[in-house]
């Protein structure tokens, strides 16, 4: 599987060239500015807490502070997550840090969308997936509608599919699919999410299916025609002892039908803690 993914992401970097909105340029937060939007309260208890988050321009939405994408796993990163927030009307960022100042991951992430403004609609509806080199953990953190939808399980199974990409330093294979197992049709609080058909997948999907199995047909009819051997005498078309004649009959021994239900997971809790900010956030964490 790790192959396959591997080979997709190499086709659509060639094949399909996207302009570079990935950043790491920051702004300075001051007491004067803070850089944070009309809704946040500032207090002595979270004044510092503002104060140490970068301040960055959400709609750039990957941030790659431990550099460890390159310009063009960036670009396809980007489309991805772009496709996402345009499918499902929830917004999303990639995070990596090479050093946490701020002691946790979720403190970290949930600091770094709040104070940055992140999230769609009056609940700001969204996740950030934060890669914590510093304590090689990788964690999601969910906000407004986000925080249903990605339950305490769904995190859990997120996590447990993705992490061991990062074990073996498959950073952007491992974001990658990160985006991929954020399919939702099958996790609770679908009635209040707008889904999209995902046409940029569809077209994209297509196209690679499409030209690796020419690949793979060209390939063979290739190479069985360099192994032909042209044929000079009517005997060498034809094998005799290949031709064995048979008596065929069609023997009816029952039938045997089961009959498989299709589970579908309808309920499912979700742990929430408030940020510095004061705003409830989601998640879990897991290490690698």
């Amino acid at each position: 599987m790790k192959k396959i993914v591997k080979i997709i992401l190499l086709f659509c970097l060639f094949f399909f060239p996207f302009t570079v909105f990935a950043s790491t340029n920051t702004k300075v937060r001051t007491e004067e500015d803070y850089l944070v939007s009309d809704w946040v309260k500032v207090t002595e208890e979270n004044r510092d807490d503002i104060l140490n988050t970068p301040a960055v321009d959400a709609s750039e939405k990957i941030y790659d502070f431990a550099d460890l994408l390159s310009p063009f796993e960036e670009e396809q990163i980007y489309a991805l997550v772009s496709e996402y927030i345009r499918s499902y009307q929830m917004d999303l960022a990639i995070v990596t840090i090479h050093q946490n100042n701020k002691g946790s991951q979720a403190d970290y992430a949930d600091d770094f969308y709040d104070y940055n403004s992140f999230g769609l609609g009056d609940n700001r509806d969204g996740l950030l997936f934060l890669v914590d080199m510093e304590y090689r953990q990788i964690y999601i953190s969910t906000t407004g509608s986000a925080i249903s939808v990605y339950n305490d399980a769904k995190i859990d199974r997120i996590l447990d599919q993705i992490s061991s990409y990062f074990t073996h330093e498959e950073y952007s294979v491992g974001i990658i699919q990160f985006i991929y197992t954020l399919n939702i049709d099958d996790t609770v609080g679908l009635s209040n999410v707008k889904m999209e058909v995902p046409t940029f997948q569809i077209v994209l999907y297509a196209s690679i299916i499409s030209l690796v199995l020419t690949a793979i047909v060209m390939g063979i009819l290739i190479h069985k025609n360099r192994l032909a051997k042209v044929a000079t005498t009517a005997e060498e078309y034809l094998q005799q002892e290949s031709v064995v004649v048979q008596s065929l009959g069609d023997v009816f021994l029952g039938s045997n039908t089961e009959k498989h239900s299709i589970s579908r997971s309808t309920t499912g809790s979700s742990s929430t803690h408030h940020s510095s900010s004061g705003s409830s956030h989601g998640g879990g964490g897991h290490g690698f």
